[in-house]
């Protein structure tokens, strides 16, 4: 009895000193960073040290044309990821669940989904033009895709017993649809909105940096163009941040639509 319960702690003292690797890991690369950029082993015109990239963080975080530009970056990727949701969802849905759709659509699917966002860019800038509807368009283009996959492969891995039982019980198709098909795809659909926040946010930066859409691209921009360094490191480190964001946003959604199929 005693030495079972000298021994119940341990796995209580691994599991509070897991979390702490990442904080640890950061913090020896922070200050990796600064000493690296102190010494001369980075040079200063490369790579600034973290001190001043904070302090002129710190700076950026009070100017409203950040906030301004952080808003418009948000926007358009929220939007872009929405149109894509409400595009690649339904489609992977009834293409999964239809073999003759499937084979119909596959090769197109197949042919298009290589195509990158900056790909379509200078077309998209010649119609559309620059601004909100520009971003959302080629953001909803480069995040649709995985979206579509997965949910089309998590469609047709349905298993044959659910769709026989729903049949048994005179589910119309819709049903079907929406509470066989759709529910034991929710696994995959939420891989895919994962890496499609993913790859909205990415193509929303190109736009920006690129097409000369507003945002923090833009920031980017004009901190490159005015030779400010500093400046575009901390743009950088805020968009990193917000990239690390979204994943671990995102990847939880991931675990939890896993951990309820597995519950079923």
């Amino acid at each position: 009895m005693k030495t079972q319960s000298l021994a119940r702690p341990a796995p209580l003292r691994a599991a509070r000193a897991v979390p702490l690797l990442p904080v640890a890991g950061v913090a020896a690369f922070a200050a990796l960073w600064e000493t690296a950029a102190r010494t001369g082993v980075l040079p200063a015109s490369v790579v600034p040290p973290l001190s001043r990239t904070a302090a002129r963080l710190g700076t950026l975080l009070a100017e409203p044309r950040f906030w301004s530009a952080a808003a418009d970056t948000a926007l358009a990727w929220a939007a872009g990821l929405a149109v894509s949701v409400l595009l690649a969802v339904p489609a992977g849905v009834l293409i999964g669940s239809s073999e003759r759709a499937y084979r119909f659509f596959r090769v197109p699917i197949e042919a298009l989904r290589p195509v990158p966002p900056i790909v379509v860019l200078p077309l998209a800038l010649l119609l559309i033009g620059g601004g909100l509807q520009f971003k959302v368009v080629l953001i909803a283009q480069g995040a649709a895709w995985p979206l579509l996959m997965q949910t089309l492969y998590g469609v047709r891995t349905t298993e044959p017993l659910l769709l026989e039982t729903a049949r048994s019980y005179r589910l119309d198709p819709l049903r079907r649809l929406v509470l066989i098909r759709l529910a034991s795809a929710a696994p995959l659909v939420a891989t895919g909105l994962r890496l499609a926040a993913a790859t909205a946010f990415g193509v929303c930066l190109v736009t920006e940096l690129v097409g000369g859409a507003t945002g923090l691209g833009t920031l980017l921009v004009l901190a490159q163009s005015g030779d400010d360094l500093v400046g575009v490191y901390a743009v950088t480190l805020v968009a990193g941040v917000a990239g690390l964001a979204i994943a671990a946003v995102f990847g939880r959604i991931e675990h939890l639509a896993g951990r309820r199929l597995a519950g079923r």
